[in-house]
């Protein structure tokens, strides 16, 4: 029998020059798409809250509209009700500087004021007239109440004569 011989060892070397990129890359992938889910999520909850605010606005207007067209009522109960519901628009958070501004317009013709902003703004009482009627003295204080909240909605100085008229009990 012929005995044979070992070969010789071989020597493997296993060389390691650092972490291996795609195997960092794949133990990432669901941190991004956890990533991406947050990010999708707070864009369609954004475009959520967008959209409630313009609803809110759209209907905002609508109401506004109805008090507009109430206030011009030649029917003076409406009329009351109008300015009224005015005011409380004009107070809300949805109302801004421009809708304030178009909002007072009704409280100035209800106040009867045929003045410029220059006489406005010296505080002259429109001249008196004939004697009003209850229901004429509510149309003013309710046009002078509008006049109060769109004058501080828009930082302008309320004319001390139309103060007056909110503090006036019949």
């Amino acid at each position: 029998m012929v005995a044979l011989q070992a070969p010789d060892p071989v020597e493997v070397v296993v060389r390691n020059n650092g972490p291996d990129v795609w195997g960092v890359l794949a133990s990432l992938v669901p941190l991004a798409i956890l990533l991406a889910a947050v990010i999708a999520a707070f864009i369609g909850w954004r475009s959520m809250q967008t959209q409630a605010e313009a609803n809110r606005r759209a209907q905002w207007w609508d109401r506004a509209a109805w008090a507009l067209d109430a206030s011009t009522s030649t029917n003076m109960d409406r009329r009351v009700i109008g300015l009224g519901v005015l005011a409380l628009l004009a107070e809300s958070s949805l109302a801004g500087e421009e809708e304030a501004r178009i909002v007072q317009v009704a409280s100035n013709e209800s106040l009867a004021q045929k003045v410029t902003a220059r006489e406005d703004a010296r505080g002259k009482p429109p001249s008196p007239g004939a004697p009003e009627t209850g229901t004429q003295k509510r149309i003013r204080l309710e046009a002078a109440r509008l006049r109060v909240v769109t004058d501080r909605k828009i930082g302008q100085q309320t004319p001390e004569w139309i103060v007056e008229l909110t503090r006036t009990r019949d």
